[in-house]
């Protein structure tokens, strides 16, 4: 199983601490710590957000496990918010997520956390992939016409 997280200190297999709050964005604040490990390119559909303004815009971090579910949970807090559980999404698949449960119970130890995980990150990229597929076939099938121009 291919994750981003191999590219993460300890091969995304210990705990980093919880990114820097910054100005408080994911763009110009906690994301930075998860940009400069897991890359500016979403790790769900590829989306790259790094090459320019417009798509730089669309950069967003996602939380694995998500801290909802965690605090819902009793997960250690620690360990939700810790780097070693975000990545780089863009906007779009951080939408497609907003539905995605976690109901499984606290892991009793970090290599457990780590090994649920990466579970649910395969699960969230299949997840988002079919959501694409479906909004793609919608805007395929049923494109509005562009407004007609009121120059003139």
């Amino acid at each position: 199983m291919h994750t981003p997280f191999s590219r993460y200190e300890g091969g995304g297999r210990r705990l980093l601490g919880k990114p820097a709050w910054g100005n408080g964005s994911s763009r110009r604040g906690y994301g930075l710590a998860v940009f400069d490990r897991c890359g500016t390119g979403c790790v769900y559909c590829g989306y790259d957000m790094g090459s320019a303004y417009e798509a730089w815009l669309n950069l967003s971090i996602d939380h694995v496990i998500p801290g909802g579910d965690g605090r819902r949970l009793d997960y250690p807090t620690e360990w939700v918010e810790d780097i070693a559980n975000l990545i780089t999404c863009c906007r779009a698949c951080n939408e497609f997520l907003n539905g995605y449960r976690v109901t499984e119970p606290a892991p009793l130890t970090v290599e457990e956390f780590f090994t649920m995980r990466d579970r649910h990150f395969e699960r969230k990229r299949e997840w988002v992939l079919a959501r694409h597929a479906a909004e793609r076939s919608w805007y395929d099938s049923t494109r509005v016409p562009p407004p007609a121009s009121t120059a003139g």
